[in-house]
This record gives C-alpha cells, structure tokens and sequence, in this order.
C-alpha cells in the first residue's frame, strides 16, 4: 500500500503558502524627556495571501529592542516588546521627529518611520 501512495503524493500538488514575508529597514527613535535617540531597525512583516498583516516584528540592534505585534480575534492589535516583558493592546498614534512626519508610535515611547498601519 506504502508503494502506492508514495508516487501519488508526489503527483499532487503542494498547497501554496498561506502567508508571505516582506523584511525592509527603516528609521527608528527612541523618544526620551529631552531629545530623540536614533537608530535603524529592521521590520518583519507577514501578511496574509488576501495582504492583511498578520505579525510584525520590529528589531533595534542600539537600543537592544524588540517590538511584536499580533492580530488576536478577541483583544485586536497585541504588542509585545522586550522593554516591559508582557503583552498588551496597542493603537499606533501618529508622531513626528523634529518637525518630520511619517512616524508611528508602535509602542510608547518608540517611533517607526514609515509602517502600515493595518
């Protein structure tokens, strides 16, 4: 039976991902009481086949930062960043550096230049 099976899976066609990655740079602050700390983060996104974001991970080598967020059916956008250690809901807000805008808090204290924010 093994001998048979075998040769007519291979035959089937695999199922496409359901999901696709997208990996690009972009500038990043730290907002502090007196000024802005800047540094390029790295940003994963995956999106769902239909385009919705599904995760995205936000990296900053300098402030030794990790930023996730999630879509959960009940609570909605879930961050998660390696500052507080917890999960918690999360709006992007609009903000700006130094009279530039294009920036979104992604969680407090913290900017991203240029995200989507759906």
């Amino acid at each position: 039976m093994k001998k048979f099976l075998l040769p007519l899976l291979l035959l089937l066609p695999l199922p496409a991902d359901a999901f696709t990655t997208h990996q690009y740079k972009t500038d990043c602050y730290v907002e502090t009481q007196t000024e802005f700390k800047y540094d390029t983060c790295t940003v994963i996104d995956t999106r769902e086949n239909n385009g919705a974001l599904r995760t995205r991970n936000i990296f900053s080598n300098r402030f030794s930062l990790t930023v996730k967020s999630w879509f959960e059916e009940k609570r909605g956008f879930v961050t998660w960043d390696s500052h507080n250690k917890f999960d918690y809901q999360w709006s992007y807000k609009v903000g700006e550096v130094s009279g530039v805008r294009g920036y979104s808090y992604v969680m407090p204290g913290f900017l991203v230049r240029d995200v989507s924010w759906d």
